[in-house]
C-alpha cells in the first residue's frame, strides 16, 4: 500500500496544476516526482536559471559535478548536481548532473524540497526499483495500452482512418468534433475497451500539440537563460 503523501506536497502540486497520479509515485515509502512534472512546475512558476558552474569534470571517468542557481521572483536557490558511475547508469553524465541540480533547485524554490525527490535521483535508491514495473506497451502513468503495444489484427479495421483524420485536425474545436464523431463509430462497431482508451489518449495528445506545440527536448529546461558563451569552472577540492 502506498504511503500517505504529506498534505503540503499535495497542495503544492495542485497549486501548480499537477495531480499525484500524473506527477509522482511511491518508491517504497519515498515520494518521487517525474522530471517532466518538475519541468512543468518550473515553467508555471516562471523559474529562470543562470549558466551552471562546473565544479568537477572528469569525462574519462564519467564524473561530473555542477552547481545550478535558479530564480523565482525575488528569491533564489542553488544546488549541486552530481553524476558518477557510483550513482548514475546514464551514459551522459553532464546532462544528468545538470538535470539533478536544476530539479533540486526547483523543488527548493516551490517548497517541495524534503517532501519528495526528483526521479533523476532514482539511481540513489539502491536496491529499489526506480519506478513501478512497466508492462510492455502500457503507459505507467495512465495504465492505458500504447499504440505500439496493440496488434493491428486485434484492433478495429477503421483505426488507421481515425489516426489520419486526427492528424488533419489543426484546432481544438476540430479535435472535439472528431472525438464526437468517432465516439459514435466506436459504439457502433463495438471497439474493445483498450482501443477506446487509446483513442482518448491520442485525442488528448493532439490537443496538447495544438495548444502547446510538440514536446520539448529533455535537455532544454524551462527558464534556461541565453548563454553568454562562458561557463565558470571552480577548482575541485
Amino acid at each position: 500500500m502506498a504511503k500517505a503523501a504529506d498534505p503540503k506536497l499535495l497542495h503544492i502540486l495542485e497549486e501548480y496544476g499537477e495531480t499525484p497520479r500524473d506527477a509522482m509515485w511511491d518508491c517504497h515509502g519515498t515520494w518521487v516526482i517525474y522530471h517532466r512534472a518538475i519541468e512543468r512546475i518550473a515553467a508555471r512558476a516562471k523559474i529562470t536559471f543562470d549558466m551552471p558552474e562546473i565544479v568537477e569534470a572528469r569525462s574519462a571517468d564519467k564524473i561530473v559535478a555542477i552547481i545550478a542557481r535558479g530564480f523565482m521572483g525575488d528569491r533564489s536557490e542553488w544546488s549541486f548536481g552530481e553524476a558518477s558511475p557510483g550513482n548514475c547508469k546514464n551514459s551522459y553524465p553532464y546532462a544528468m548532473a545538470e538535470k539533478r541540480a536544476k530539479d533540486r533547485v526547483v523543488l527548493k524554490l516551490v517548497g517541495l524540497h524534503g517532501l519528495a525527490y526528483s526521479e533523476e535521483e532514482s539511481d540513489d535508491f539502491k536496491g529499489e526499483p526506480e519506478k513501478p514495473k512497466r508492462q510492455v506497451g502500457i503507459n505507467p502513468q495512465t495504465g492505458m495500452a500504447t499504440a505500439h503495444a496493440l496488434k493491428k489484427d486485434d484492433g478495429p479495421d477503421n483505426w488507421q482512418s481515425f489516426q489520419c483524420e486526427l492528424l488533419e485536425c489543426q484546432t481544438v474545436p476540430a479535435v472535439a468534433k472528431l472525438a464526437m464523431a468517432w465516439s459514435s463509430v466506436a459504439e457502433r462497431d463495438k471497439w474493445p475497451a483498450a482501443w477506446r482508451d487509446l483513442a482518448k489518449e491520442e485525442l488528448n495528445k493532439r490537443r496538447e500539440v495544438i495548444l502547446n506545440g510538440p514536446p520539448d527536448d529533455d535537455d532544454v529546461f524551462p527558464g534556461d537563460r541565453p548563454s553568454n558563451g562562458h561557463i565558470s569552472t571552480l577548482q575541485a577540492g
